[in-house]
């Protein structure tokens, strides 16, 4: 996302708004904090702090909405999506899976770990605090 060259939003938005999440992360605790900090975007924490946030401070919507726009937030919803079905598959799926995978031909094998893999990496579940 970015921000609009022109905008009445406060010069102090921002900074609100990070403090806001650093606050509802620090609330969450470090399952929250540690992976964002380390650039690692999981659904579930995720969800939480956008949760909190909302529930804390729903007047700061508006401004984002405004500053970054609704074809952008739409996108950005995607992505959001994605990551969660992505976090579904590798912790419900996998499982599932994973014990048939010697049954199967080795290049059909190798195809499923690296899916499984993909999908553990793009949930951000090889993340470990």
């Amino acid at each position: 996302m970015s921000a609009k060259q022109r905008s009445n939003i406060s010069p102090y938005f921002i900074n609100e708004l990070l403090h806001v999440n650093f606050q509802s992360m620090q609330r969450l605790g470090d399952p929250v904090l540690k992976p964002f900090l380390q650039d690692v975007v999981q659904f579930v924490p995720l969800t939480q702090t956008l949760g909190l946030v909302m529930l804390t401070k729903p007047q700061l919507l508006p401004s984002i909405f405004e500053q970054v726009g609704i074809p952008v937030l739409l996108d950005w919803a995607g992505h959001f999506g994605m990551l969660g079905y992505y976090t579904i598959l590798s912790t419900f799926v996998d499982p599932i899976i994973r014990p048939f995978l010697s049954s199967l031909t080795p290049k059909m094998n190798f195809e499923w770990k690296r899916r499984l893999e993909a999908w553990k990496y793009g949930a951000g579940l090889d993340y470990k605090l």
